[in-house]
Parts: C-alpha cells; sequence; structure tokens
C-alpha cells in the first residue's frame, strides 16, 4: 500500500504446549495459512514463530526488542496469536494473559501478561496497529473500550478513505469473549461431510482476507460487489456472522470483539481486496440543505438518520409509551424533549414489528389547542370535534367519540397523539374555558380507550407545577388497561430527560459529520465542545447552533477556495470554533452583530428590532418563552414596514428566527428555540423594561376582531386603557409599538370615544357646532377634489378595487461593470416592483448582460394585484427589501444588496401609488393628502450614484398603469 513504507506481521501459532498444558491442533496450521495469504495477496514482510520459537523468553524479546528496533513511524504492523490464552478473576474484572510454548500449568510467572504486550506495542511509533488473537478468553485484551463501535458504511467514498489511512488506527479483533474458550477446530458445513483443518476464526479469517469480507456495496451494472478495501471493521463484522452464528446453532458459542486501543483515533486498518480494483467514489457535495446539524430547530421525523446519542433513551421511552397511556416527557429547556419524541420515538414505532401504530402529526398547542387538536385529527383522517365559534363539516361531539370511530375502523392498531411544547398552554393560550377543554377531552378519551390511545407530552420541567393539577383533577381516579389497574398518579406518566453523558454528546457531534464524510480538525476539539457543555443543563441547542454555524462557515470557506480552482478537506476547524466565540456565546454573539449591523447602517433599527422581538415573547406562569407571531401581526405603517421586513429576513438569514405555515395555511414567524428568548441578554432586558407588554397581547386579539368585524362595538371606547395607549404609546415619539391594524384599532377607538362624549354634550352646543362643521367640510370637500383629481390624471397612480389585477408598463436603462458584480453576492439581473408586504411582486426579466454590460428598454409590462385592504400603497423598486422571484430554472432568489455598501439602493424607489377603497371614506383622506404631497414621480434613479453612471446603475422612467 503505497501510504505506508512497509507492511509488516509477527505471527505466532502454537500447537505443541508441555508441562501440563493440552496441546492444540490447529495453531500452526493457521499461522501457516494467515503467513502465506499475508505474503501472496498483501505483500507483507512477515516473521513467524512457530511452537518452540514462542518460548516465554523469545516473546518478551519479541515485544522489547525485535519490535521497536523494526517498526519505523512509516510502517504498519499486524499482530497474530493462536495458541492458549487465560482470564484470571481480578479487581479490574478478568486479566488475560498469551500462554506460551513452554509456560507451567497454574504458574502465572510463566505466561505473558496481555497488559505488558499492551505496554509494549503502545510504545512503537507505527500509525497503524491491527492485533488478531485467537485464543481462548482472548476478549480480556480489551484494554481500552470507551467508545461504540461505528457501522461500516455501506460506501466509502475516496475522503473517507484517506481519512482512515491518515489518522491514527489501533485496533484489535478477537476470536472469543473474556468469558469464552475458543474453539480449536470446527466444521462449518457439516452436511457435506468436510473436516476443516483450521479453527472456525481462522477459517472465517482467511475468507474475508481473500475477499469475502468486501461485501458493499452491492453489485450493480458491470461491477463487482465490494468496493476493493476491507476494513477492520468490516472484517469483525464478517468474522462476527461467520463464527457467532455457525457456533451458536452447535450449542458452543463464540462471541468475535473489535477494541479501539488507546491511541485509536478516526483511522481503520485497511486490507486491499486482492484482484479488486478500487471503486471509491468521491464524497457527495455538501451545501446548506446537508446541513448535517439543525441548529436551534428540533431534529423532525425525516431526519432521525442524523439523530444519534439518545439510542437507549429511546427505547426506554418506548417500552414506556407502550405501557402507559398518557406520558409526560419533561426535561428542561433545551434538553431535547421534542428532538427525543419526533425522530427517536415516532420512527421507532413505525418500524415496530410487534404492534401496528397510527401516528397523528404532532400538534402544537398554541393560543388555540382545540383547533390544532381538529387539525391534527383531520389530517389524520380522524372526525373533527365540535369547537365553540367555529364550525366543522362532520364534527362529533368529543375527542372520544371521534377515537371511537376510527377505533372501528382499526381494531388491531393503537394511535398515537404527540403534544410537543405543552408549557403554551400556559404561555399562550389565554382562553381558561378552553384551555380545560382541552384536558377534559385528553382525559375523556385517554378514560374511555385507554388500550387504544397513547398520548404523550413534552413540557418544560419549570412548567410543570403549572399543569400537574389541571390535567390531574380531570382525568379519572384510575385506569383499567389490560389486566391491571393504573392509579392516577402524575409520577407514574413522568418520562425524565436526563442530561447527556459525555459519550452520548460525543456521537452527538461526531456521527452527524460522519454521516456526511466530515471530521473535525484538531481531533481534539471535539473534547472541547463536550467540556464547554457538559455540565450545562439545557446546552444541546446552543451545542446544535454552534456546530451548524461551523457548518456554514466550512461551506463558505470551499465557497472562497473553489473560485481559486482549489478543494479544501471536509473539516470543521478550530478557528470557526473560535470566531464564533465557543459554544456559549455562538448564539447571542450573533444575535448582537446582527442587531448591531442593523443599527449602524440606521439608528432607527434599535427600535424596530427591539419592537418586532417582544413580539415574540410569551409571558405566563412567571415564565417566558418564544411565541409563534402571524405574519398579518408584523404589518406595519408603511413608513415602518420596509425596516420590519428586513429585521424579520436577517434574522432569519441568520437562522434565529424561523417561519413557517399553521394548520390554517396561514404564515408566522418565531424564535428558532427558547434558547433565544431565555439566553439573549438585551432581548431580557427589554422585557423588562416594557412595562405594557401584557397589554399589547390583550390589544392585539382585540384589534383583529374588529377589523374583521368592522363594527363600532368591537372598539375599546371604553376601556380604561385606552388612555395609557394614547399617551405612552400611540404619542410616544419612541416607543409606539402599535402595527397597522393596531394603530388603526386605537385611533378608532379614540375617535368614537370623543363621539360618545361629544353626543352627551348639550344640543345647542350640538346645532352651533354643526354649522361650523358643515362649512369646514364643504371646504373640505373642494380640498380634496383638487387632489383626487391631481391624482387621477397621474400615470403612475391608479385607483383600484380589493384584489384587482393592476396592468402597466415601464421602461428602465440597467449597466453593471465586472468589478461591481464582484460587489454583489449574486446579479441575477431580475428588477422587481411591487407593494411590500402585499401579495408576489412583478419581475422584469432583463436577462444577462455578460461580464459588462448595459440595457435600455421602454414599455416592459408588469403585472401587480392590488391588497384587499383599503389604504394607500406605494408600489416601489423591491431590491432593498430582498424579494424572491423566479428564475428560468424554476428556483427562487434574492436580489441582494452590496456586499460593502459600495453602490447603495436609495430609499427614494417609490414609484407609484394604489388606492383601495371608497375615495368618500374620510380614513383615506389623510392618507390621500400624504400621498398628494409627496408628488411621486413616475421616474427615479434606483441605485448608482446621482451625478453620474457608476459601476453599477439602474434607473427607472415613465412608469405608467394601464388605466
Amino acid at each position: 500500500m503505497p501510504e505506508f513504507a512497509r507492511n509488516m506481521a509477527f505471527v505466532i501459532g502454537i500447537n505443541n504446549y508441555t508441562n501440563g498444558i493440552s496441546p492444540l491442533h490447529n495453531a500452526v496450521n493457521d499461522a501457516k495459512k494467515l503467513v502465506e495469504i499475508l505474503r501472496k495477496k498483501h505483500g507483507y514482510q512477515v516473521s513467524m514463530y512457530l511452537d518452540q520459537q514462542a518460548t516465554l523468553k523469545n516473546l518478551q524479546d519479541l515485544f522489547e526488542k525485535t519490535l521497536p528496533q523494526q517498526v519505523t513511524a512509516d510502517d504498519r504492523l499486524l499482530f497474530y496469536f493462536a495458541g492458549h490464552g487465560i482470564a484470571l478473576n481480578s479487581e479490574d474484572g478478568p486479566a488475560g494473559y498469551l500462554v506460551p510454548q513452554d509456560a507451567k500449568l497454574r504458574d502465572t510467572k510463566t505466561y505473558l501478561p496481555m497488559t505488558l504486550v499492551h505496554e509494549s506495542l503502545s510504545k512503537l511509533p507505527c500509525r497503524h496497529f491491527l492485533g488478531i488473537l485467537d485464543c481462548c478468553f482472548a476478549g480480556a485484551f480489551r484494554w481500552s473500550s470507551t467508545r461504540d463501535l461505528l457501522p461500516a458504511p455501506e460506501v466509502i467514498h475516496q475522503e473517507r478513505y484517506d481519512r482512515f489511512i491518515t489518522d491514527p488506527a489501533w485496533q484489535v479483533i478477537t476470536s472469543a469473549a473474556s468469558n469464552q474458550k475458543a474453539l480449536d477446530a470446527f466444521t462449518f458445513n457439516i452436511d457435506r461431510g468436510e473436516i476443516d483443518n483450521h479453527s472456525p476464526f481462522a477459517s472465517a479469517l482467511f475468507e474475508a482476507l481473500t475477499g469475502g469480507a468486501d461485501a458493499f456495496p452491492r453489485a450493480s451494472n458491470e461491477k463487482l460487489c465490494g468496493d476493493g478495501v476491507i476494513t477492520a471493521t468490516e472484517l469483525y463484522l464478517y468474522l462476527r456472522d461467520r463464527v457467532e452464528l455457525a457456533t451458536q446453532g452447535n450449542c458452543l458459542r463464540q462471541t468475535p470483539g473489535i477494541w479501539p486501543l488507546n491511541k485509536h483515533d478516526k483511522g481503520e486498518y485497511i486490507f486491499l481486496t486482492p484482484g479488486h480494483p478500487l471503486n471509491l467514489p468521491p464524497a457527495p457535495p455538501l451545501d446548506e440543505s446537508k446541513n448535517p446539524y439543525r441548529g436551534l430547530q428540533p431534529f423532525e421525523e425525516k431526519h432521525s438518520s442524523l439523530f444519534f446519542g439518545r439510542t437507549a433513551l429511546v427505547e426506554k421511552l418506548h417500552k414506556f409509551v407502550t405501557t402507559n397511556p398518557l406520558t409526560v416527557v419533561l426535561g428542561a429547556s433545551g434538553s431535547g424533549k421534542s428532538s427525543l419524541v419526533k425522530a427517536g420515538l415516532v420512527p421507532q414505532l413505525q418500524k415496530s414489528t410487534m404492534e401496528q401504530w397510527y401516528i397523528l402529526s404532532t400538534i402544537r398547542p398554541g393560543e388555540f389547542p382545540l383547533r390544532a387538536l381538529n387539525i391534527a385529527l383531520k389530517n389524520g383522517k380522524l372526525p373533527e370535534i365540535e369547537v365553540p365559534n367555529a364550525s366543522f363539516g362532520q364534527a362529533v361531539k368529543n375527542l372520544a367519540q371521534s377515537i371511537k370511530v376510527w377505533v372501528s375502523r382499526n381494531p388491531n392498531s393503537k394511535l398515537l397523539l404527540c403534544i410537543d411544547h405543552s408549557e403554551e398552554l400556559i404561555t399562550l393560550c389565554r382562553d381558561e374555558k378552553e384551555r380545560q377543554e382541552f384536558f377534559r377531552q385528553l382525559g375523556q378519551a385517554i378514560a374511555i380507550h385507554p388500550q387504544q390511545l397513547r398520548v404523550v407530552i413534552t413540557l418544560r420541567s419549570d412548567f410543570e407545577p403549572h399543569l400537574r393539577d389541571s390535567i390531574l383533577q380531570l382525568l379519572p381516579n384510575a385506569l383499567q388497561l389490560e389486566n391491571s389497574t393504573i392509579k392516577n398518579n402524575w409520577q407514574l406518566g413522568r418520562f425524565i430527560v436526563p442530561a447527556m453523558s459525555r459519550a452520548q454528546l460525543r456521537q452527538a457531534i461526531e456521527k452527524p459529520a460522519e454521516a456526511r464524510v466530515m471530521y473535525f480538525n484538531p481531533h481534539s476539539l471535539v473534547d472541547q465542545l463536550i467540556d464547554e457543555v457538559a455540565d450545562m443543563p439545557g446546552a444541546l441547542p446552543l451545542l446544535s447552533f454552534a456546530l451548524s454555524e461551523m457548518y456554514l462557515k466550512y461551506l463558505k470557506r470551499q465557497r472562497e477556495a473553489s473560485y481559486r480552482g482549489i478543494t479544501i478537506d471536509r473539516a470543521l476547524t478550530q478557528a470557526d470554533y473560535e470566531e464564533l466565540g465557543g459554544v456559549i456565546q455562538s448564539l447571542t454573539q450573533r444575535a448582537d452583530q446582527e442587531y448591531k449591523a442593523l443599527v449602524e447602517l440606521n439608528p432607527a433599527y434599535e427600535q424596530t428590532v427591539r419592537h418586532v422581538m417582544l413580539r415574540m415573547v410569551a409571558v405566563g406562569g412567571g415564565q417566558i418563552a418564544r411565541r409563534q407571531v402571524p405574519m398579518s401581526e408584523l404589518e406595519y405603517p408603511e413608513a415602518l414596514q420596509p425596516q420590519v421586513t428586513e429585521v424579520i429576513q436577517r434574522f432569519s438569514d441568520a437562522r434565529l428566527l424561523i417561519g413557517g405555515t399553521d394548520g390554517e395555511e396561514k404564515c408566522y414567524v418565531e424564535p428558532a428555540h427558547d434558547a433565544l428568548v431565555r439566553g439573549w441578554q438585551r432581548l431580557q432586558n427589554w422585557v423588562k423594561e416594557e412595562k405594557n407588554l401584557r397589554l399589547q397581547r390583550r390589544l392585539t386579539p382585540a384589534a383583529v376582531e374588529w377589523k374583521s368585524k368592522q363594527q363600532p362595538d368591537y372598539l375599546w371606547q371604553g376601556d380604561p386603557y385606552l388612555d395609557v395607549l394614547q399617551k405612552e404609546v400611540l404619542n410616544s415619539p419612541n416607543n409606539n409599538w402599535l402595527n397597522q391594524v393596531e394603530t388603526e384599532f386605537v385611533q378608532r377607538s379614540i375617535r368614537q370615544k370623543h363621539r360618545n362624549i361629544r353626543s352627551r354634550s348639550r344640543w345647542g352646543i350640538g346645532i352651533t357646532v354643526s354649522l361650523v362643521i358643515t362649512t369646514f367640510v364643504a371646504s373640505a370637500a373642494t380640498f380634496m377634489g383638487t387632489i383626487l383629481s391631481t391624482l387621477t390624471h397621474k400615470q403612475n397612480v391608479i385607483f383600484a378595487s380589493p384584489g384587482q389585477e393592476i396592468h402597466g408598463t415601464t421602461g428602465y436603462r440597467y449597466l453593471y461593470t465586472h468589478d461591481s458584480a464582484q460587489a454583489y453576492s449574486t446579479v441575477f439581473n431580475k428588477i422587481v416592483i411591487g407593494i411590500p408586504g402585499k401579495g408576489q411582486p412583478a419581475c422584469i426579466d432583463v436577462s444577462q448582460l455578460g461580464i459588462k454590460g448595459e440595457k435600455n428598454e421602454d414599455k416592459k409590462p408588469f403585472q401587480l394585484t392590488a391588497p384587499k385592504e383599503p389604504g394607500i400603497y406605494y408600489v416601489r423598486l423591491t431590491s432593498a427589501l430582498k424579494y424572491n422571484c423566479e428564475h428560468s430554472n424554476g428556483k427562487k432568489g434574492a436580489i441582494n444588496r452590496s456586499k460593502d455598501k459600495k453602490y447603495p439602493i436609495f430609499n427614494e424607489s417609490n414609484i407609484g401609488i394604489v388606492v383601495v377603497g371608497n375615495i368618500f371614506d374620510l380614513y383615506l383622506h389623510s392618507q390621500m393628502w400624504s400621498a398628494y404631497s409627496k408628488n411621486i414621480p413616475d421616474q427615479t434613479l434606483i441605485t448608482g450614484h446621482k451625478n453620474h453612471n457608476s459601476d453599477i446603475y439602474l434607473y427607472l422612467n415613465n412608469f405608467n398603469f394601464n388605466k
């Protein structure tokens, strides 16, 4: 093998024992056959010690003199022993000995201690060592086995092979466990009448080394099975299957084993399959979609292949759920409860051959737990239940009846209902009656269907006291389950998720990287990561976030290297880890970086970030948690909306926020994990400072309800907190957190309150006031007529009905140079215009301009859709807002701003106005006056320098609506 200077082997075989020790029959034959294979098939230089050559003195000289003198750092070494072994009891377990040819029965001074062998071998400078022991009690050679055996990959990629060769590999394969005798002779194929002249272990070893162990990948079109490589792990797996199963079938069980020694790292001892060409494909390319770590997000069912470190706990939870109708999975925030259930338990149940499971989609209670439950039932094709103030088609009265229907159709199956983040019943559900009804429905369903229904809820430990009493008082005193009665005791349903051990953390760190053919450089970095989080409760999200960020930094380094034609090692590095600030600081440092970058861009972002993030905090039960925020709640007055959109985009790009759609297909955004709202000190300070946060939680649903009803009765005209909102929020110069709907709601409430006061005034004053108002209205009407006439005649202003399709044309001049293109992460040559936050924007395809290009076009058509809500809306070029549009290849991408801000996108990018609603509505008048006063031009310089052509330049002209 070219990676090593020499392949060296020292082979020992002893038949002729004396001094009271029984002789063996096949050890010498085994040794000779192995020597033949190693020399002819694998090119080894072999030294052989047979019978009288294998005395205690000669073996001592071998380990103390010969090996240290002959073995160099560039060699690799194989050591084989076939003879007697013995294991004697000691304080640390079985103490193993190799028995030399001249040993005396029961005289341990004449034996060779395995610990001495290990110490001598460990001093050798070689990088790769493989010991093969075919003797009784060979498993007592287990000096170091703190690591689990890694499964052999079905495909060995070239990069993984290179790591196997480069990294230290110190492994020992044993023919028997520490409490087993190795068989001297055994015929595998008895029915053929053959007598094997070798031990069963040696016979399997010879088959393996001549190609039998090279079985993966399977044979395919014109390709032999195997890849031309036999790793020590593959060798062991082949030996285990051949020896253990065959010997067990003859009541003579023998269990081979493989053990990593102290000097072992990520390498693998390798044999090349005789006569087989190497078939080592390159590892698949990596991108963001191949990130092996989930960051702040939990593992879902589809990520189970990357979910490591919880194998034993998943098995335990599986058994627990099988015997308990209600399972409460308890743990600190960040302990991995959700991942354990969704990526561990659910896939395990689906693979179960003992029982048939039907698994409903996991629900999060949110603000309306009964509605969330109905969505899960609907998706699972179970009858929906009746919910107050909601209408459902063929709804049954309660959950128990819905399950009864399902049981009638599936009498031999079990039904699993998982409720994730059940603390939201405290933090988000404001309706006490709905919360109690949700508990009652669950309790009743469990009581009526204890055989078929299994309910699993995940719960943060700090919320346990708040939910425990509520649930217990609604469950029956006892549940009849099969042949036993389970008392209603909260303790019986508690399943604690403990912190991960160091070994489990190692698996969670290393194995996802190995699945992507990656490694850590240096290897000690894994220990450093473990040291940082091992004693920290709830640190898994922080660890996962740091690992995810390290992976993204690798991608960035690889992209930059590819520009220079270089391919870098697939490694997560110490430099990346230190740049993040370690595990603990990686999350909060990233949040602070995004915050500071926005504030440096515009100081107004200080309040915008604060207002957006405070909406994502749920306060309840004396604790704070993350909150799903509907995107409709993040629609602000026009002047603020671009900043709000930018905050959401930046924090989402940083993987601090995640978006999604609820069961009603409504979009939302939320913090990626509670670790952000609980660990970011800046946000914690904002929560403490904002005294009206609970008032906001009351205001938002009230404003939404008023908007949907459009009736004065839903206004807060008599609410005592209206004055607080007016003085401390609406009129505040720097803390007005009201969104668009809330602003309208508060303003209308104030006006309605004033109308009510005026209506109670004396009628005489009313007559006087009415005359004044009549005169004023007449003058105002004349003035508004002028405004309407002006706006109507402008080609870039259109009056539209709600949801109307709007067509128009525009001209443009587009230019950029090679230098300016380099300043952009991507240049897609798309001009994107639209109403920010309202519907799909229009994309005008400029097409490719080449390295340096310029293009002028007139009357390029576009199409927009008018918003459904009344109001004045500004059409603008949306590059600064990073809108997506479809490309020719069907993929979506964003037009990004300049990396170094050398080529700014100007704020004066309003290029048209859309008026939606009744023009005689007084509510629109103030907005129309604002639109009139702005005098939006139908041509504007979007980007570049104002006074001369720059390296990047976009100019729109003759922006017209088709009226």
